[in-house]
């Protein structure tokens, strides 16, 4: 009987389809990545003040993943040069 390797458990607070994602952005494109989540962010975030939704709420979750995974490949990036 063949072992298979054991997956690791994902324990980060973002998704492991987000960091996958964010992984295969180029370097020099990430800053420009954590810009454009800021802004958009502050965007949600004027749209959840206005609906105070369970989507908008959401979304804003989301995007702040989505910022803390950029600033995580950064990091990570960073100490690896």
């Amino acid at each position: 009987m063949v072992k298979l390797p054991r997956k690791k458990n994902w324990n980060k607070p973002f998704s492991e389809k987000i960091a996958k994602r964010v992984a295969r952005i180029s370097s020099y494109d990430l800053t420009t990545w954590a810009d454009q989540t800021i802004y958009e962010m502050s965007r949600l975030l004027g749209i959840y003040e206005r609906t105070r939704t369970k989507q908008s709420a959401d979304e804003l979750v989301m995007g702040a993943e989505a910022l803390h995974a950029v600033a995580e490949e950064l990091r990570k990036r960073t100490i690896e040069n």
